[in-house]
């Protein structure tokens, strides 16, 4: 399975556990077992996905001092 196929059936699992962790909470019964399991689907998909080279903060950070040096 290649990866881009893996990333879209990950994302297509955690949606599912999503609805049904949403339909739980409407009910009021406990979600403990599909939280981990969701969290445990996100970390394989973090590592799965490319990370960025530069951070975002690290950019937004350094627009602001070049809008500060052209104004």
């Amino acid at each position: 399975m290649s990866t881009y196929n893996l990333i879209k059936r990950l994302y297509r699992e955690i949606d599912d556990i999503n609805a049904e962790i949403d339909m739980r909470i409407i009910k009021g019964l406990s979600y403990k077992t599909l939280s981990s399991k969701h969290r445990m689907l996100m970390e394989k998909l973090r590592a799965l996905e490319p990370q960025p080279i530069v951070s975002r903060g690290f950019m937004n950070r350094l627009a602001q001092y070049a809008s500060v040096f052209l104004m």
